[in-house]
């Protein structure tokens, strides 16, 4: 008798690990787009060179970690699409995995060139079609929008003209497949890590 209670027990765990086994969701892959474009003295900056885009078949983890180039970057030769896989992402990650330092009032090119705010011209960010003092610390949201640009425009002329040239492709881009193998801040589970979570969760 003690002996078909413990059978019991065992086949019960048993069924509600499998239950739960089977309808562990995988975890969500954080995977999202933004449109970018800079423009220096009315000249677009061309980022669409392959040392400024990551390639898909390196987009993978380090022991684990997320590598920063896979957190935020851009495929394919399109400078116009921001890939985020992390939802901490900030404009200025994005610059950094390019070579490029961004900060208020200053940019500082891969090759050396330095930009700053002064008598040559001065630095407008315009994010979604609001203007803000600076952007490197801005969280990439879905769809953002971003122009970064340096001259002399007035700001009526910039948002009436320049940001239109922004591209608008992001939310096509959310509706496609990731090109690379980039699993932002969520990896797969593996059988491992399934049963675990069925059975210890």
């Amino acid at each position: 008798m003690a002996k078909g209670i413990w059978v019991g027990i065992a086949l019960g765990v048993f069924g509600l690990g499998a239950a739960r086994f089977l309808g562990v969701p995988p975890p969500e892959a954080t995977h999202f787009h933004a449109n970018w474009a800079i423009y220096i003295d009315g000249g677009r900056l061309d980022l669409s060179d392959r040392r400024y885009m990551e390639e898909i078949s390196s987009c993978t983890t380090v022991d684990g970690d997320v590598t920063p180039q896979s957190r935020v970057h851009m495929h394919e030769a399109d400078h116009d699409v921001v890939h985020i896989h992390h939802l901490g992402a900030t404009w200025g990650h994005l610059a950094g995995n390019l070579g490029i330092g961004l900060g208020e009032g200053y940019l500082i090119l891969d090759d050396g060139t330095r930009i700053f705010d002064g008598e040559a011209g001065r630095f407008t960010y315009i994010l979604n079609g609001r203007a803000l003092t600076s952007v490197h610390n801005q969280l990439i949201a879905s769809e953002d929008r971003l122009l970064i640009s340096y001259g002399f425009e007035s700001l009526d002329d910039l948002g009436e003209g320049r940001f239109d040239r922004v591209a608008t492709t992001a939310g096509e881009y959310n509706m496609r497949e990731d090109p690379a193998t980039c699993s932002g801040s969520s990896e797969p589970l593996g059988m491992w890590g399934r049963l675990k979570l069925a059975f210890w969760g």
